[in-house]
């Protein structure tokens, strides 16, 4: 199972360099910088490592946890490729980027009430790696919103409401 999803985590990042590439040519072609890009792609690699970690260390030192460390680099890696994919559309498209809103204050309250929920679940240790994982998912979420624009507050937010959800293996508790 181990080699299954590291082969499926390779070709997923495989698929987000590809992806990646692309918007670079794109910004380039428009005349655009792509440091703000690369700023939010280096945050994604921060927070997709800590989030990874946390599940990782979640069901250590069960035999799953390598597994599921795996398997959480290719969600991840997936969902960003699609982001990527879809900014893509966006900047070859007549319309262009919209203008960032701010998030929508449902999603933004659904994620402060699953994360402290899974808090006042996990050891101190735990709590720790989470709030880590948090903070640079937060640090993304901002700066690929700063090029995105349009509702990619919202849609990343509700994108890590499903991440936290996807990392639990216990009773449904949100």
């Amino acid at each position: 199972m181990r080699t299954c999803w590291s082969e499926q985590d390779r070709a997923a990042n495989d698929g987000l360099k590809s992806a990646y590439a692309r918007v670079v040519a794109a910004l380039r072609k428009d005349g655009a910088a792509t440091a703000p890009l690369t700023d939010a792609q280096v945050a994604w690699n921060a927070a997709r490592d800590k989030t990874c970690a946390f599940e990782y260390r979640q069901y250590l030192p069960g035999t799953i946890a390598p597994l599921l460390g795996v398997e959480c680099d290719t969600r991840m890696t997936q969902a960003r490729t699609q982001r990527l994919v879809e900014l893509r559309g966006a900047l070859q498209s007549a319309r262009g980027r919209a203008a960032l809103q701010a998030v929508s204050p449902a999603a933004q309250a659904q994620l402060e009430r699953i994360y402290v929920l899974y808090l006042d679940r996990l050891t101190a240790d735990l709590r720790a790696s989470l709030t880590s994982a948090q903070t640079a998912w937060l640090v993304y979420r901002e700066r690929a919103c700063g090029v995105e624009g349009g509702r990619c507050l919202t849609a990343l937010t509700d994108e890590r409401v499903a991440e936290l959800k996807a990392s639990w293996m216990g009773e449904v508790f949100w």
